[in-house]
């Protein structure tokens, strides 16, 4: 997709730290609300960080475009109000079919990026 930005980070654990990440879990943790969208998800031993703005325009729903950026993750949890929190659930399921990778949806105060990454780190850890 186009039009939000991202960035890599290293995740604890990864190829510089030494450990194997063969059997690694794939995941991605994600904080939505009406006005924006965080999503941390791992790509190999790097985690990629992507914000999304609702008001952007693109031809694409601001829902699916964040199920785009979860992509096709093997864990999944979802942070936010219950309203946004229960569209995405509802977006991914009927994008991907796999309501099981939904593995905790729950309802939560605002999250930093360093809080989503540490949580992905315990979601994806071995």
């Amino acid at each position: 997709m186009h039009g939000h930005p991202k960035h890599t980070i290293t995740l604890a654990g990864g190829a510089a730290g030494g450990a194997a990440t063969l059997g690694r879990a794939t995941g991605a943790v994600t904080w939505i609300d009406s006005s924006r969208a965080v999503v941390v998800g791992t790509n190999g031993d790097h985690s990629e960080v992507t914000t999304l703005d609702p008001e952007t325009l693109e031809a694409i729903p601001f829902l699916a475009r964040v199920v785009d950026a979860i992509g096709d993750r093997d864990r999944i949890l979802i942070l936010g109000p219950d309203a946004m929190r229960v569209e995405l659930e509802r977006e991914y399921v009927s994008i991907f079919h796999r309501p099981d990778r939904l593995l905790d949806v729950e309802t939560s105060g605002t999250a930093d990026e360093a809080d989503l990454i540490r949580r992905l780190e315990a979601l994806t850890a071995g």
